[in-house]
């Protein structure tokens, strides 16, 4: 029904387009014939300028109806005739040399030059009205509709009556088609009227969707199994079109190149993966199979350099097969990251290299003992080529009576235990070597052990020394006896030098001073001052003697006594000191400064000695100030808590501190500063016992500070 009535209506249209056109063609011919007359008859007018002859010929359009406006011009434009003539000349258009025709408004307007022997005149204008032409035109529609009704109303009664029967299954067949393309839904099904052709139709379109529908749910299944297998792949798996663009791209894809799937289909391979150095050859390669269907890497395993997306590069295994299907070729690759594998040989290639380059034997063995590889030092050391070890057992470098140890050491291997031990080995040439051992087990993938790593050094040199060592220290053993015995004679000796010193030699010092003080009583009257100062001289160096011998009695009592430790305060010390020097200082303008000082695991008496020794030596030594200032404290030294007297006395040349602590080694002259030279290598001596150390620093004239450690002070 409604291919009839479009038809009707288009018919109908065309007949009234084709009534229109010749209706306005007929009347632009009629106005072009009046125009045409009129104008050949108005040439009086325009040659003799007679505004009145043409507006008298113009008046006779007053005949045709149509003819609504009229004028004519010279060829300046001037108006020398109008129709109506009763209208102003504003209305009429003004023209010079218009010619030919305009349909505007409803009416259509005529220019027609005005000419007399070929000679232009001016140009007639007449202004037609077409109503007559559309009037007729709306009778013609009024016609037409009302057949076009008729035919309507009799097209809709038999397109009901064949709508019912026929097209009525045909549209909801069409319906049930046009829901399966719009919702991809192969389930839907079209209902059957009966059993004819319609019927026919309609059975066959429903076992074309069951089969379609089989078909889409095995696509489906095949799409997704190969996703699956796709993106389980260890290997990146990337498709690309002839234009070098991605079409697929898996998830180890986007693990290894950084890109989801999403942002990278539909990116150029080469931008996206492929470093810009490499990306023009890429682009010749596949240009060159596009042309000849030939590639040099194509089916075949290359390794490359690939780019993430972060920028970095990495090495790559990649292997590119082309398909076709019809006309359209793809390039399906296979990427995978070789950085491990990359790491793996490089590290294995050290280790191969360092392996061969050791001088250690490292030598591979299967649980059996079976020799599976063999070093350039094992080569060297047991005189066997790799190619005449490798096979063998190991037991041919291995003397009988040593045999069980490589037993109980695969024994150990086997549960997974290193093993080190020393042992002796034949070389090929039966000499005998010391070698030290370390056994390990080497392990496959899963864990288990399937063999054994041998490292052998030679120790033949350190055994001879060893032994050498040991003959050396039964022979040192002897002589630190015979030293020993030699060193307890010597030390009787010494007490009983001792002792002699102290009895014989220390009477006749005392007599001899006594004698020379009774000589000095007796004849002070009558002796002279130079005799007194004889006398005087006699018994100061009997003094000193006696003052040196008590010394040297003492430093050596303190080499040969035993260190009784208990813990103090050495600020008690220092007191008792403080209170002994009271005397000796005199009236003497001293400033004390007295620092807190750590408590100590030591012997109290000996280092009263030290603090006595080195006090004495600092008010000794300011004697020269007015103000004398003596600091006794402690600081940090290397770590450990390190105590200081400290003075501003005459000081000493440092380039002399070496000899400070030496026996009799004096940096002051006598008349100076009195002393017997012994006191600070008691002091040294004492700092000795208890484990620690002592030394000195000074500058000439600007005072000196003594610093000692003890093993056993507190650092608080």
């Amino acid at each position: 029904m409604l291919t009839s009535s479009v038809a009707l209506i288009l018919t109908s249209a065309a007949f009234i387009g084709y009534e229109l056109i010749s209706l306005r063609k007929t009347s632009l011919q009629n106005g072009e014939a009046l125009a045409q007359v009129i104008a050949a008859t108005s040439s009086a007018a325009l040659r003799f300028d007679d505004e009145t002859f043409g507006t008298e010929m113009l008046s006779k359009l007053a005949i045709d109806p149509t003819i609504v406006m009229a004028s004519l011009y010279d060829n300046d434009g001037k108006i020398l005739g109008r129709y109506p003539a009763e209208r102003p000349a504003a209305d009429f258009p003004k023209i010079r040399g218009a010619e030919g025709h305009a349909f505007k408004g409803g009416a259509v307007r005529i220019f027609v030059p005005v000419k007399e022997k070929g000679e232009h005149l001016g140009t007639l204008f007449l202004k037609m009205d077409l109503e007559t032409m559309f009037e007729r035109l709306r009778l013609y529609a009024g016609i037409t509709c009302i057949v076009l009704l008729s035919c309507f109303l009799v097209a809709l009664a038999v397109s009901n009556w064949l709508q019912r029967s026929i097209s009525g299954p045909v549209l909801e067949l069409a319906e049930t088609a046009k829901t399966v393309s719009l919702k991809k839904d192969y389930l839907v099904r079209a209902r059957k009227y009966g059993s004819d052709e319609l019927g026919l139709l309609t059975d066959a379109f429903n076992h074309m969707l069951t089969q379609i529908h089989e078909r889409d749910v095995a696509l489906t299944e095949s799409e997704t199994r190969m996703r699956a297998v796709l993106n389980s792949a260890v290997s990146a798996v990337v498709v690309i079109d002839c234009a070098g663009l991605i079409i697929d791209w898996n998830s180890r894809a986007e693990q290894i190149f950084g890109w989801p799937r999403r942002e990278a289909v539909g990116r150029s391979l080469g931008e996206t993966i492929i470093p810009s150095r490499y990306r023009e050859r890429h682009q010749r390669g596949l240009n060159h199979f596009l042309a000849t269907g030939e590639g040099p890497i194509l089916n075949r395993l290359i390794d490359i350099t690939a780019l993430r997306r972060d920028g970095t590069e990495f090495p790559v295994e990649l292997s590119i097969s082309p398909m076709k299907t019809g006309n359209v070729t793809t390039f399906c690759g296979f990427i995978t990251d070789i950085t491990e594998r990359k790491q793996a040989a490089q590290a294995l290639s050290l280790l191969a290299a360092i392996v061969e380059s050791s001088d250690d034997a490292i030598i591979g063995k299967d649980l059996s003992g079976t020799i599976v590889s063999w070093n350039a030092g094992a080569e060297r050391m047991f005189g066997y080529t790799a190619a005449e070890a490798i096979g063998k057992k190991s037991a041919i470098l291995i003397p009988p009576d040593r045999l069980k140890e490589e037993s109980i050491a695969l024994a150990h291997i086997q549960e997974g235990r290193l093993t080190h031990f020393e042992s002796a080995r034949v070389r090929k040439d039966g000499k005998s070597l010391h070698v030290s051992v370390t056994m390990s087990p080497i392990k496959n993938a899963e864990g288990k052990i399937i063999g054994v790593s041998a490292s052998s050094r030679d120790i033949s040199d350190r055994i001879r020394a060893e032994e050498e060592i040991r003959a050396l220290n039964l022979r040192l053993e002897e002589r630190v006896l015979q030293r020993t015995a030699e060193l307890e004679a010597t030390n009787r000796e010494l007490e009983a030098f001792t002792y002699s010193v102290s009895h014989d030699l220390r009477a006749p010092l005392r007599h001899i001073d006594a004698f020379a003080q009774i000589l000095a009583d007796e004849l002070n009257a009558g002796m002279t001052a130079q005799g007194r100062k004889y006398i005087e001289r006699i018994r100061h160096g009997v003094q000193n003697m006696g003052q040196l011998v008590d010394d040297l009695l003492n430093l050596s009592r303190v080499g040969r006594m035993e260190v009784r430790h208990r813990t103090i305060k050495l600020n008690a010390i220092v007191d008792v000191v403080l209170a002994e020097m009271k005397p000796e200082a005199g009236a003497r303008q001293i400033k004390w400064v007295l620092g807190e000082l750590p408590s100590a695991v030591c012997d109290p008496g000996l280092v009263k000695q030290v603090f006595t020794n080195l006090i004495s030596n600092a008010v000794k030594y300011t004697r020269p100030r007015e103000q004398a200032v003596i600091e006794i404290g402690k600081q940090t030294e290397e770590g450990a808590t390190a105590i200081f007297v400290r003075d501003n006395g005459v000081g000493f040349n440092m380039k002399y501190a070496d000899k400070l602590f030496g026996v009799f080694h004096r940096l002051h002259r006598a008349e100076d500063f009195e002393g017997t030279g012994v006191g600070l290598a008691t002091v040294q001596r004492i700092i000795h016992l208890h484990e620690g150390r002592i030394w000195a620093e000074a500058e000439l004239d600007k005072g000196a500070t003594f610093y000692f450690t003890l093993r056993g002070i507190s650092s608080t």
